[in-house]
């Protein structure tokens, strides 16, 4: 028996490093810097053993040494190989390729109702206050954490219910369902507890115990060696309930983490499927963690020129605000911040936007207001108030960019909601409902000029000439602006600052205009040009021959405001006229 001895005092690590890797899911892979861990420290604990407990006169200790240090090196040049210290260039490129974009172009604008007004923490509760409604629910389940997603077209909030503690695991071993909250309805709460007829029963969850605890469960369903990170709770196309979890690897020794892949994982069955990023199911809207996309973003500002340039020149160096935002553009998620150039916190020189799914990165130059700005400006608005402004979600109002927050109460409960100009912080809007702050917002951009009313952006107008069949005015901070109905066209109203033209005072219901203004797909639109026919003002020989050379050509442009009017049919006629060489050469925007 004791020679068998020395051998069990071998046998115990492995034992416990086993358990200790089952009960943590940890990664045994040496691709990363847990698995190296694991194994090395199992590898040093050995040769303390062999040399210490097992030690005997005539061993040799150097081998042993020389082991260990060989281990203690491997783990630090692993550690620092993937610092940036020597992969500032990789790093940098690690985003990918970033397109400059036009924010008319790229973000579009949205209906007031999908505009998102709950953030998680309200959405929490909700969420909590819909669990107290159901008797005897609330003391046995507790809400999990939240994951924006889209279902149905609808932005909306979904979390599953998770055991409020063990003993609630030991008694139930499933939790009844998850429950949903709009994202743009705070009293939008929706408790799910079935599904085309049967009760949902969720098995495999963060705060289960033993087997049906997640990581724990996905480690042993043949993913051991697997990078696993960022496990979201998302609904498929019928509400059917999945964890998506990414899967990486590191590009750099242990540094330079990539997603690669997704694995989804039914919370009922516990079935689970790989899929690449490229295949991915159509329903699962984040692939890409955030934390990854936060040091991408940060790297490409860093080391634009490398490491030692991040560190004292700072040549070019371009730093992200704080914070990364979930937005929804286009039926597209990405992740949103601003972007500061060094010792210039209060300002932005752009800002960036990444796909959740796909990591495509797209800038969009434009100076103006960081968030943080954004937010005192809003709360500055109605400082009696006392409301905290929400982090603000970058929208498309009209062509402009705009920042559009909540407003909350100590409570956390919404009591209004602001828009703030991107470009011009100055130019800030509140009120009680979406409606009304957009009102608002657009009268302090017309009461500010044309050239704030369109934005950076070229635009472009069209024209209508006929008869004034309603016009009212408003005063609204001091700026007078004029609604005026045209030719019995009740589903455009036409909004246009006083300044916009000395004749606007004096017109009359029954006056024949003709007005220029941008379109928008809600039915108020901007005049950007107003002309009462029926008042003559002579023109300067100069006008008159540029207003003979826009007729001729179907096309006219106002330099001031960057706006482009056309005539369809001219521009047509025009464009028929082409050749296919020349019309190829148009496109390509030669």
């Amino acid at each position: 028996m004791k020679k068998f001895t020395p051998l069990l005092f071998l046998l115990i690590p492995p034992i416990i490093w086993a358990i200790a890797a089952y009960w943590f899911g940890i990664n045994i892979s040496l691709g990363f810097f847990g698995g190296s861990l694991f194994w090395s420290s199992l590898v040093l604990v050995e040769l303390i053993i062999i040399g210490l407990v097992l030690g005997c006169n005539d061993i040799n200790y150097i081998p042993i040494i020389v082991i260990g240090v060989i281990i203690v090196v491997a783990n630090i040049v692993g550690l620092a190989g993937g610092t940036m210290l020597f992969q500032a260039n990789n790093a940098y490129k690690q985003l990918g390729e970033v397109e400059e974009s036009s924010f008319t172009d790229s973000i579009v604008p949205i209906d007031n109702t999908q505009i998102p007004t709950v953030d998680e923490d309200l959405a929490l509760k909700q969420a909590e206050k819909k669990l107290g409604e159901e008797p005897g629910l609330g003391s046995i389940v507790d809400v999990g954490d939240f994951t924006l997603q889209q279902v149905d077209g609808e932005l909306t909030f979904v979390a599953p219910l998770e055991h409020s503690g063990m003993w609630k695991y030991f008694d139930n071993k499933t939790t009844p369902g998850y429950i949903t909250v709009s994202a743009t309805d705070p009293d939008d709460v929706q408790l799910v507890q079935e599904l085309d007829g049967k009760e949902i029963k969720l098995r495999y969850l963060e705060t289960a115990c033993f087997g049906d605890k997640l990581l724990r469960y996905i480690r042993n369903s043949g993913y051991r060696t697997t990078g696993l990170t960022d496990m979201s709770f998302e609904l498929d196309e019928s509400g059917r309930p999945y964890w998506t979890v990414t899967t990486y690897e590191n590009t750099a020794f242990w540094g330079l983490p990539e997603a690669n892949g997704v694995l989804v994982c039914d919370a009922q069955t516990g079935e689970c499927e790989l899929y690449s990023i490229d295949e991915a199911p159509d329903w699962i809207d984040k692939v890409q963690p955030d934390d990854f996309i936060d040091d991408q973003i940060d790297n490409y500002g860093d080391y634009v020129k490398g490491f030692w340039n991040s560190v004292f020149g700072k040549n070019g160096v371009i730093n992200k605000t704080p914070g990364l935002l979930t937005v929804y553009n286009n039926g597209e998620c990405y992740y949103y911040t601003g972007m500061t150039s060094v010792g210039n916190d209060d300002a932005t020189t752009g800002f960036m936007m990444v796909n959740t799914r796909t990591k495509e990165a797209k800038f969009f130059q434009m100076a103006g207001a960081t968030e943080e700005s954004a937010q005192a400006s809003a709360e500055g608005k109605i400082q009696e108030k006392g409301y905290n402004a929400t982090l603000p979600v970058p929208i498309n109002v009209q062509g402009i960019p705009t920042y559009f927050m909540t407003l909350k109460d100590k409570s956390g409960l919404i009591k209004s909601y602001a828009m703030v100009n991107i470009e011009n912080y100055s130019i800030v809007a509140t009120g009680e409902s979406i409606d009304q702050v957009q009102q608002t917002y657009i009268d302090a951009m017309l009461a500010n000029g044309n050239e704030a009313v369109i934005g950076s952006d070229e635009a472009y107008s069209y024209s209508v000439e006929g008869t004034v069949t309603r016009i009212s005015a408003n005063i609204s901070g001091g700026n007078t602006v004029y609604y005026m109905i045209i030719n019995d066209d009740t589903t455009k109203l036409y909004v246009a600052a006083s300044k916009l033209s000395a004749e606007l005072p004096i017109t009359r219901e029954g006056d024949n205009v003709k007005i220029s203004y941008i379109d928008d797909s809600n039915g108020t639109v901007n005049v950007s040009k107003f002309d009462n026919l029926d008042f003559t003002q002579e023109k300067s020989e100069e006008q008159q021959q540029k207003d003979e050379q826009s007729a001729e050509e179907g096309v006219s442009q106002d330099d001031t405001n960057k706006i482009y009017e056309v005539d369809p049919e001219k521009a047509a006629e025009e464009w028929d006229s082409l050749t296919d060489e020349e019309k190829a050469k148009l496109l390509e925007g030669k």
